[in-house]
Parts: structure tokens; sequence; C-alpha cells
């Protein structure tokens, strides 16, 4: 009886075995990457932002980082015809995509950085660190450029979104990871439970968004102190 117990648990164990290396999910492989084993060392840490999680004793002091490009996703419009032929419209194009990456990048630099004495690096083999950031089912108020003059739009913000990021050494482990909603450019009224509506327009949009990402990089900058 006790040979034929450790015949079953030696086939099971090989049967385990071949489960872990067969599994389409690459479970058993990740276990072997460096970057998705530190994932799961990541300690929370208390923050004004939704979420922030850094590795232990985590310093970026005199470092350099590189930030990829930005990546955008965007929320559907509505299912209206009319809105889903118009969907490009509230998209940014490459000009004003270059323009967001570079008000990223200050608003991490000046707000982050720059109090770490860390310095942006304008490439990834130049950086200590690399940072990968992210605006999630993001939504314009209405398009940057309104086709006509007459067209107005009063909104309570100027975008919504997502702001999510992560950073990893030169190794490739993750050593931090955020987490925001951001009401872009929301103006709370004072007698009102709502928000007060302002006139959209492009430079409004752009000044409220350097503004709310130097709160959101201030913000992540006290999380991690």
């Amino acid at each position: 009886m006790q040979m034929l117990s450790r015949a079953w648990l030696g086939a099971l164990v090989l049967v385990v075995a071949g489960c872990a290396q067969t599994d389409p999910s690459g479970s058993a492989l990740a276990v072997a990457n460096p970057g998705a084993a530190s994932a799961t060392g990541l300690q929370p840490r208390a923050s004004g932002l939704d979420s922030v999680a850094a590795a232990f004793a985590f310093d970026l002091a005199n470092a350099s980082v590189y930030v990829a490009p930005l990546q955008i996703g965007y929320r559907k419009r509505s299912a209206d015809v009319r809105e889903r032929l118009n969907a490009g419209d509230f998209q940014l194009d490459a000009r004003e995509r270059e323009r967001m990456q570079q008000l990223m990048e200050e608003a991490l630099a000046e707000r982050f950085l720059q109090p770490r004495n860390s310095r942006l690096a304008g490439s990834p083999a130049q950086a200590d660190y690399r940072l990968q950031l992210r605006l999630e089912n993001f939504a314009l108020s209405a398009p940057l450029e309104a086709p006509t003059w007459s067209r107005r739009t009063f909104t309570e913000q100027s975008a919504y979104g997502v702001l999510a990021g992560e950073l990893y050494d030169r190794d490739g482990n993750l050593v931090v990871r955020f987490r925001d909603r951001r009401d872009i450019g929301e103006n709370p009224g004072s007698l009102a439970s709502g928000g007060q509506l302002q006139q959209f327009s492009g430079p409004i949009f752009w000044a409220d968004m350097r503004v709310d990402m130097r709160r959101a990089f201030s913000s992540l900058d006290r999380s991690l102190r």
C-alpha cells in the first residue's frame, strides 16, 4: 500500500509539472521573468492617488528617467451614428500627442524628479529607469479645434481619464506602479453640488491639463517619501 501511494504521488507531481509547462496563460514562464516576479513584491503606499505601490526602500535620488511614448486609450463614444462618425474629432492628432508627451515630461520633471535631484533621459540607453505612462478611458469634452467659430461648448471639465504608470529599472524590474482617475479642469462650484460651467477651447484644455498633471505628480511625490 505504501509503494502504491508513492507511485500515485509521483504521477501527480509529473501531471502538475506538465500542466505548468503547457499552461496557455504563460504563468509558468512569468515566474522566471524578473520583471513579472518583482511586480508581486510591490508594497502599497498611502496616497492621494487611487493606488500607489513601490518596491521596498525605493529611492530615485540622482537618477535619470526615460519617459516612453505616451499610450492613450479613448473612451467609446455614444452609440449615436453622428458621434461614431465624428469620433476622430475627439482624439489627439500626431502634433497634439507630441505636445501631450512634452507636457507630461515637464510636469514629471518639475514635481517628481527635481525634488530628488533626478532628471529626464533622452533615450532608454542613457537612463537608469524607464517610465511608461498611459491615459486610459480618455475623453475630451469637445474637439480641440472646433469646426467653426460659431460652435461653442460649455462644460464642467475639459477632459476625463485615468492616469496610470509603471516605472522599471535597468533590468526590467517593475519598481513603482500608480493609477488615478482624473477629472481634468474640474472647477467645483462653491454654492452648488455640481461644477461651474466654462467655455471649452484648446488653450483652456492645455492649461487645465498642465495644472492637473502637476497636481498628480506632486501627489505621487508625496506618496513615495
